[in-house]
């Protein structure tokens, strides 16, 4: 699982509509969730296929450990 900035992750949604339509789908199976860390708004990434396509793109998370 993998933590991204919520407006990095935005931006990139709004470029990539094929990116957008993958990333509703993986939210509708719950491989994505939203939090607030502090004043910060970031999503949880958990479809490595999703992980992977944001790096090839430039945007590389933070690892985070499994949250319970």
């Amino acid at each position: 699982m993998r933590r991204y900035p919520a407006h990095k992750v935005t931006a990139l949604l709004v470029a990539h509509k094929d990116l957008m339509e993958a990333w509703k789908e993986a939210a509708q199976e719950g491989r994505i969730r939203a939090k607030t860390l502090g004043r910060e708004n970031v999503v949880l990434v958990e479809d490595p296929a999703l992980i992977a396509r944001l790096e090839a793109l430039g945007l590389r998370g933070e690892p985070v450990k499994e949250e319970a």
